[in-house]
């Protein structure tokens, strides 16, 4: 049975703290963190009720299953965010989004401009540039609380930092005001 096998489990174990760990790493730290407690503590569960308690096997499924779903969770919505990032329509013309974005912005249509980045970030939440747009925004229309969440979730997905000197210059601005 599944549930008993050491090595599938640590291998689904693997593959979840696998896409956990790119959480983490490219700044969307509370979904890296959130799995990679859930992995640990049932990785924990299934070793401990397996090898010092010796449960039989039906008690070894749900932490098993367990598991197996966080991990598979994390591998899919992991490989569904970076399809989507790629190849759906927004991303596709993400350019012409964004550039529509800013000539809004420009215009001081704040509500369509909002509506633009809101769903270029939905579309690609590792997209710095978006975030930064939307903080700026946010901060235009009065919403100042709101664009440092986004100025600071651009900071955490920057992880080339190519925007930190735009992102200082942002933090400064909110500081003086």
């Amino acid at each position: 049975m599944l549930a008993a096998s050491l090595l599938p489990n640590l291998l689904v174990f693997a593959c979840g703290q696998a896409a956990a760990w790119y959480y983490l790493r490219t700044g969307r730290f509370v979904l890296g963190f959130a799995s990679t407690v859930a992995l640990w503590g049932l990785i924990d569960w299934w070793l401990v009720a397996r090898y010092v308690l010796a449960v039989d096997a039906v008690a070894l499924r749900w932490p098993a299953l367990g598991l197996q779903a966080v991990a598979l969770a994390t591998i899919a919505v992991l490989l569904f965010g970076l399809w989507r990032r790629r190849w759906s329509a927004v991303a596709k013309a993400r350019t012409a989004h964004f550039g529509a974005g800013m000539t809004q912005f420009l215009r001081s249509d704040y509500a369509a401009a909002r509506a633009t980045f809101v769903r270029l970030v939905r579309t690609d939440p590792w997209d710095a540039a978006a975030w930064i747009a939307l903080g700026d925004v946010l901060e235009r229309h009065g919403e100042s609380r709101g664009a440092r969440r986004c100025w600071r979730r651009a900071a955490a997905v920057d992880t080339q930092r190519a925007f930190a000197d735009l992102l200082q210059l942002r933090r400064g601005a909110t500081r003086a005001s």
